[in-house]
């Protein structure tokens, strides 16, 4: 197996972060932050300068801030107390995030997810969804989208586009298209346009959405209910998706396509034969998740401890309990299946981030950087969110949507309040254009999988997807702006 060439940008980050890092904290001194400011802005640095150059493991880097936290004395296992500017004393732990509830709801989500593909609902929802367009190429194209789309929303983009694009390809093998046919150059990149989009429908959508709800939680003490995030996440998903289709019907120039016999479709679904006992009870579960967590308030009239980390776990225990053939011992989910399908560096990850805007907060380093900003309190609440949707959606072609969302979420929390905006707003602002990573095959495993497939060359990819995230960047900030006016729990 061939390894990975340690690139030049690698070796730079390696020692331009610890270096930058500890310069910030010990050779400048900053106008009004605090020492414990600037030993986390220098920890900061580090991490992010990390993160995008990759020298270390992702997971590796999202452990500074407990080891950082240990070389610059910030905290250890003890918490540590540290003295503000204005006299009042501060106690930061290292340790406490990378056990919050909703790390421990990201196991649950990995199982329940881990149950949907074992028994192969995930393709039948896609393939079935995809059978109603008939031979009509542009309702191909979108329902691709859809179809990715829907299962993304409850499975990891990846996985979605490491399903779809297969089904993606089969078909414009079956119309035996070249690879430079405008059809299969519209069909291979919507269908992961949809990968991502999905993403941002439910909390459980992807890490970064837990990552955010996480954060607001513990930089505002709100909890982003699963009904919540659907209220605001869904309607985007459905106004996006058919933009995406057609952005890229017309710029591949896709119109006027004509096709031949589509039954690859047909004939994929007839390879899965009729539902079994384990499928239709992944079924029935899957539509427990989906109104447990719709419901979740409701039911917590009755049971006072059930949160919506607690019904993920509690879930995700069942389906170790229900049988498919229990005189063989085969139940719904087994131990080495759901191991296998856990990842285990994602825990670290959200630990890290949480970790971060922990530190971030109490240091007073998202408060000094929000005052910096404090001229955009002279703009209107709208042109606030646009700005920054626009910085966000052009940080994540280079960054992770985790690096994003860690970095800034404190930031925009105290510039919410220096600007006395709702905090949910900008915080999810953030969150949501995160997902706005369509142009480059780097940003997200989706569009890797695209670029690999030999179907889309980088000149398409960045001419659809800066066009996609563009019209994102119109179309959001006013959706959104209007739809959390009315449902946000911090009003």
């Amino acid at each position: 197996m061939e390894e990975k060439k340690y690139t030049l940008l690698q070796k730079i980050g390696f020692f331009l972060g610890p270096v930058l890092g500890f310069l910030l904290v010990f050779a400048i001194h900053i106008p009004g932050l605090p020492a414990i400011g600037c030993k986390a802005l220098g920890l900061t640095l580090w991490m992010v300068i990390w993160w995008v150059t990759g020298p270390v493991p992702i997971w590796v880097t999202s452990l500074l801030p407990i080891a950082g936290s240990i070389v610059l004395n910030i905290a250890g296992k003890e918490a540590g107390v540290h003295q503000m500017l204005d006299g009042t004393e501060v106690a930061i732990e290292a340790y406490s995030n990378y056990a919050s509830p909703v790390v421990i709801m990201c196991l649950g989500v990995f199982i329940i997810a881990a149950v949907i593909e074992r028994w192969n609902l995930h393709k039948r929802i896609a393939l079935g969804i995809v059978s109603k367009a008939g031979d009509r190429p542009f309702m191909i194209v979108m329902l691709f989208g859809v179809a990715s789309a829907v299962i993304s929303m409850f499975i990891s983009n990846t996985t979605a586009a490491a399903m779809m694009l297969p089904i993606a390809l089969a078909l414009t093998n079956q119309f035996n298209m070249k690879k430079d046919s405008p059809f299969a150059k519209a069909l291979m990149l919507n269908t992961t346009f949809g990968c991502v989009l999905g993403g941002m429908g439910t909390t459980i959508g992807s890490g970064t959405n837990i990552s955010a709800v996480g954060l607001i939680n513990e930089l505002t003490g709100v909890e982003v209910s699963f009904t919540e995030w659907l209220k605001m996440g869904l309607p985007l998903v459905i106004i996006l998706c058919p933009l995406a289709a057609v952005v890229c019907w017309f710029v591949f120039g896709a119109k006027g396509t004509t096709l031949g016999d589509v039954s690859v479709i047909k004939e994929e679904l007839a390879k899965l034969g009729k539902m079994d006992r384990a499928e239709k009870l992944s079924v029935v579960y899957l539509v427990v998740v989906i109104l447990g967590f719709f419901f979740r308030s409701k039911l917590a009239l009755l049971i006072p401890c059930l949160s919506d980390e607690g019904f993920g776990i509690l879930i995700a225990v069942i389906a170790f309990l229900i049988p498919i053939n229990f005189r063989e011992g085969v139940f719904l989910m087994d131990g080495k299946y759901a191991m296998s399908k856990i990842s285990w560096s994602t825990f670290l990850l959200l630990g890290g981030a949480l970790q971060l805007g922990s530190i971030f907060k109490l240091s007073g380093v998202s408060t000094w950087v929000g005052s910096g900003l404090g001229f955009l309190s002279h703009y209107p609440q709208l042109v606030v969110v646009i700005i920054i949707a626009v910085l966000t959606a052009v940080l994540t072609e280079v960054c992770s949507n985790f690096v994003v969302t860690a970095a800034f979420m404190p930031v925009v929390y105290s510039l919410s309040l220096s600007l006395g905006m709702n905090p949910l707003i900008l915080m999810m602002t953030i969150t949501f254009a995160s997902s706005f990573s369509f142009a480059m095959p780097t940003s997200t495993p989706p569009m890797a999988l695209a670029f690999g497939s030999g179907y889309i060359e980088m000149k398409d990819m960045l001419k659809a997807g800066w066009l996609l995230k563009l019209v994102a960047i119109i179309v959001f900030p006013v959706a959104f702006y209007l739809i959390s006016m009315n449902i946000s729990p911090l009003l």
